[in-house]
């Protein structure tokens, strides 16, 4: 008796309706920008609950660069994206792998850092940065988005 990995790959890694990664924008529904928004939330707030946290060091310089408070905003923004579906907050939250790369460009290349660990990080964050582009169109146009026929009859007797 073998599993069959094809379903349990669709049903938990890729979902049209909860992954929709590859869909265009103007082709999602709701449930699917409420997924994929969800998603972002999380990642960020979660990497910027760590980062303002591991910025409270006890060096002069950590105090002074701002990047704890500014982890903080993050963090909430990505709270207010993810429960209100918020235009701003998406345009607040698509601008921290910009400003993440300036504070790379200005502090980030050193003697204590290799190049290609400063290029990994590049590269992850020109990523996130192509990513937020969908993120703030999704947030645009999350109001226009359809809704589907099985998410309003649903019950609502509980259970995923």
């Amino acid at each position: 008796m073998g599993m069959d990995w094809d379903s349990l790959f669709k049903k938990y890694i890729w979902n049209e309706q909860t992954t929709p990664y590859f869909t265009a924008v103007p082709e999602l529904n709701q449930r699917q920008g409420k997924s994929e928004i969800i998603s972002y939330s999380l990642i960020l707030g979660v990497l910027f609950a760590v980062i303002s946290l591991f910025s409270m060091g006890k060096g002069v310089d950590q105090y002074g660069s701002g990047v704890g408070f500014y982890g903080f905003t993050v963090v909430c923004a990505a709270v207010i994206f993810g429960f209100l579906k918020n235009y701003y907050a998406a345009l607040y939250l698509s601008a921290t792998p910009l400003l993440s790369l300036a504070y790379l460009f200005l502090y980030g290349f050193g003697a204590e850092r290799e190049n290609v660990d400063t290029l990994i990080v590049t590269v992850v964050l020109l990523l996130m940065l192509r990513y937020s582009l969908r993120i703030v169109a999704i947030a645009k146009a999350y109001p226009l988005f359809p809704v589907r026929v099985e998410d309003i009859f649903r019950d609502n007797s509980g259970g995923l």
